[in-house]
């Protein structure tokens, strides 16, 4: 068994009372979904905090965004905390470290994003080890998760009305996105900002008569696709978020279509809102939408494909409108 920590009297402190045989709490195997991620991770290191809780303490703070990094093939940090007997250690890891801060009422880590798409992409990982527990692992092993969630959007001509017709598009906007929120560990949950919002918009310039978006069609829910997508905003890092009917994400395009042998481009436009669905943090939405115009009445589908983010993109849920 491991020795217990002596606690130091007024400001009833853990300290450890130096006994050679305690065990040093080691971090080992460190995860994440994609090797990227993983990578930044190793260049970086990660920020680490760890509460204890036993009959002489609740939720003490024991390490405060401790630097952990990777040296020579093994995760290290600074000064050494270690193991107590009949304690149980809670750990959160975070990345990158200087966005995470402590909420000392209501002992939580919190992130705190303003501005969305986010150019950072915010990883945490858990962790409860129990010592009380006979065979316990002396070391941490973590698997790091995504905080904030992935949306792509790709456009595509109607493969089946529209062939042998050229269709460009000008200029895509989404709106009314929630842009603002902060996720607390205490409740594993983010509290958006749903006053706080935004519209991105893509506009296309310097065309010419070769342009032309690829084609999809539709078969038995599955898409089958020719050429490349318009994809005006790529894949962006937004905040979860529920899209109900109190909570709309709104979906403009404007497009030019040239029909076979016709001389002219006529221009269209679609308005639309994106189906309802929960955008999970940890999850890629990938909105593939499919637009033909017939007699000036611009006909669409949306399929929503969902694939767990940092992982192959291979079948996944598909929900069509």
């Amino acid at each position: 068994m491991f020795a217990a920590l002596a606690l130091l009297g007024c400001n009833n402190e853990p300290t450890p009372s130096a006994p050679t045989d305690l065990e040093a709490i080691g971090f080992g195997t460190v995860d994440t979904r994609a090797d990227a991620d993983l990578s930044t991770l190793k260049t970086d290191g990660f920020g680490v905090w760890a509460y204890i809780s036993n009959s002489a303490q609740q939720n003490y703070l024991l390490m405060e965004n401790q630097l952990v990094k990777y040296e020579n093939g093994s995760w290290v940090y600074s000064p050494l905390q270690y193991w107590l007997d009949n304690t149980e250690f809670s750990f959160i890891a975070v990345y990158p470290r200087g966005a995470y801060s402590y909420n000392e009422e209501n002992k939580a880590i919190e992130l705190s994003v303003s501005n969305t798409p986010s150019v950072t992409d915010y990883l945490m990982a858990t962790n409860t080890t129990d010592t009380s527990v006979e065979g316990f692992s002396t070391t941490v092993d973590l698997q790091f998760k995504h905080m904030l969630t992935s949306v792509g959007l790709n456009i595509w001509r109607d493969g089946g009305k529209h062939q042998n017709d050229q269709m460009r598009i000008k200029s895509v906007t989404l709106g009314n996105i929630i842009k603002s929120g902060v996720y607390s560990s205490a409740t594993e949950s983010w509290t958006n900002n749903n006053n706080d919002k935004l519209a991105l918009e893509k506009v296309y310039e310097n065309f010419s008569d070769d342009d032309n978006i690829g084609a999809a069609t539709m078969e038995n829910g599955s898409l089958t696709t020719g050429g490349i997508a318009a994809s005006p905003f790529g894949q962006m890092m937004l905040l979860p978020q529920t899209l109900d009917d109190s909570n709309v994400v709104s979906l403009k395009i404007v497009y030019e279509l040239k029909r076979q042998n016709a001389a002219d481009w006529e221009e269209s436009e679609l308005e639309t809102v994106l189906p309802n669905i929960t955008w999970n943090a940890g999850q890629r939405y990938t909105y593939n939408v499919v637009l033909s115009s017939v007699t000036d009445i611009t006909v669409y589908y949306i399929q929503t494909k969902v694939d767990p983010w940092g992982t192959p993109q291979v079948g996944g849920t598909v929900i069509i409108k």
